[in-house]
């Protein structure tokens, strides 16, 4: 299979992993909006102010300072915004045509299992909050899915449903998978364990069970857990300058991850074998049992996610973009016992990096497995703040601007972003997307090029990936490109596969910039 870029075939490098992306937005738009800001003019500042865990209202712009780079700056707007998802009740179905809100829906599920109840709260969205005109972005898993807006609400609902179901049958059975190569090498260490033939080896045979264990969760931890903070950057960038309200609506489900059974067989024996050679008159077995109880131990402070959460890089984000973040906690009810393993809620500290993002943009909390019922009452909650407004008072531009902002009331808790950047690039972008008569075609636009060999160009790694309608992938081709020109087109032809559905994804990585952008699809041929 060959890339066709300007009518020039490429040949195939090398694979890597993939992110699945798809964005209802039109960067070429973007690029033509952000290249009419020149300069920085005005700086827009949203403030929430709390007290004693309350909004504080009512307050004027003679209650601010606000300081740029240290330096006090003259408040020049200033402004009290307060919104709700829902549509007000005395707004008019008139009105609404006239003069319709624009809003952004940037819809997040990290959830391990889909479930009937995120499937009615997706029905109920379509159903009672998204309207004609409206513009959406679908996350899971760091892994992002284009729904065709211009459909009807209920056929837009359904489309999701099914592209979320199936893509969580199948990382859910790569996991469950995972879990039972687990299971697997704990029957194993068992057997072994208890067999004489073990004796001399039986260290080795303990930390090879505690590498594997450590390698499944880790890879766990990175697919389920912990956010990627560049690829939300990558997406918030590209909200960050369409016009009208932005709102995030996160369904969070408590991971899970097979925790070793206390009192199990294998954790028995473990503990057994540790005691036993422990008082040995050998020192170096003495020596095995400590370098194991290390092992123990360094194992289970990687349960610790605390401090790999980014949560500081995406609250920032999502203030600097002034999205205002719902969080819905929710509760797996997939059971996993075996005798050896439970399946256990991993540590909750990633929650707080959520319940942060949610408090500092004005957002709510609910923590329930009433989808339906959480997601009424987020889309009644208010986000009430203040808009200030400076000019910079800077000679010259600067990138990077610290912003502190105080009130005149004491003890009172403000919020608001402590610094961004004046950089105006966007990162890559895939568009222009087509498919038919058995080839697909698209263009890669917004990457950075730097002088090679004497020649200004960018460099790409593109990724295609074909799935059947059962889910089994077909094709799998990288490829790494040097992009000449400011936008370069693509065509693939895929002649050799009968007629039917596939799922493509499509992942570009401009090396230069390390931004990335995914296109993921349901197409036919």
């Amino acid at each position: 299979m060959k890339f066709l870029i300007n009518k020039k075939p490429l040949h195939l490098l090398y694979p890597f992993c993939v992110f699945i992306l798809v964005l209802n937005l039109n960067p070429s738009q973007i690029q033509r909006e952000q290249q009419e800001e020149v300069t920085v003019i005005a700086v827009e500042v949203p403030v929430r102010v709390f007290y004693k865990g309350q909004i504080v209202k009512g307050l004027t712009k003679d209650d601010f300072e606000i300081y740029s780079n240290g330096t006090n700056q003259e408040i020049t707007g200033f402004e009290v915004r307060s919104r709700r998802i829902a549509i007000p009740i005395n707004i008019s179905e008139e009105d609404l045509k006239v003069s319709p809100k624009k809003r952004i829906f940037f819809l997040i599920f990290n959830i391990f299992d889909y479930t009937r109840q995120v499937g009615e709260a997706i029905d109920y969205f379509f159903e009672n909050i998204f309207r004609e005109g409206d513009q959406m972005v679908v996350l899971t898993e760091g892994r992002l899915f284009d729904i065709e807006s211009r459909k009807g609400p209920s056929k837009i609902s359904q489309d999701l449903k099914d592209t979320l179901k199936k893509y969580k049958i199948i990382s859910t059975m790569q996991t469950l998978q995972a879990y039972q190569d687990l299971r697997y090498e704990a029957d194993r260490l068992l057997s072994l364990l208890r067999g004489t033939e073990s004796e001399y080896r039986w260290e080795q045979l303990v930390l090879n069970f505690y590498d594997n264990y450590q390698r499944i969760w880790l890879e766990y931890k990175r697919q389920f857990i912990t956010p990627d903070a560049a690829f939300y950057r990558s997406i918030i960038k590209k909200l960050k300058p369409l016009e009208g309200e932005k709102w995030a609506l996160c369904f969070q489900q408590r991971e899970l991850f097979p925790k070793l059974k206390k009192e199990g067989p294998l954790d028995f024996e473990i503990r057994q074998l540790l005691n036993e050679k422990s008082v040995s008159d050998n020192p170096v077995e003495r020596t095995k049992v400590r370098t194991i109880r290390s092992k123990q131990l360094g194992f289970q402070r990687l349960f610790d996610v605390s401090g790999d959460m980014p949560t500081e890089a995406l609250k920032n984000l999502f203030m600097e973009a002034n999205i205002t973040f719902h969080l819905i906690l929710l509760k797996s009810l997939r059971p996993l016992v075996t005798k050896d393993f439970e399946l256990k809620e991993t540590s909750q500290d990633y929650e707080g990096c959520f319940k942060q993002i949610s408090f500092s943009t004005g957002g709510h909390t609910t923590f329930s497995n009433k989808v339906v019922d959480a997601l009424e009452e987020i889309s009644q909650a208010e986000d009430y703040y203040y808009i200030l407004v400076y000019s910079p008072k800077e000679d010259k531009p600067v990138k990077e601007v610290n912003i502190d902002v105080k009130v005149k009331k004491e003890g009172a808790e403000v919020i608001h972003l402590k610094q961004f950047t004046t950089e105006r690039t966007l990162p890559v972008s895939i568009s222009n997307f087509k498919s038919g008569r058995k080839t697909i075609k698209f263009s890669i636009v917004n990457y950075q090029r730097t002088k090679l060999e004497g020649k200004l160009s960018g460099i790409a790694q593109v990724k295609i990936t074909l799935f059947d309608e059962n889910s089994n992938k077909v094709y799998d081709e990288t490829k790494t490109l040097s992009l000449i020109n400011e936008e370069t087109h693509i065509s693939i032809p895929f002649n050799q596969f009968r007629s039917g559905n596939y799922f493509l994804i499509i992942q570009v990585i401009d090396r230069i910039a390390n931004h990335v952008d995914v296109l993921s699809k349901q197409i036919e041929f």
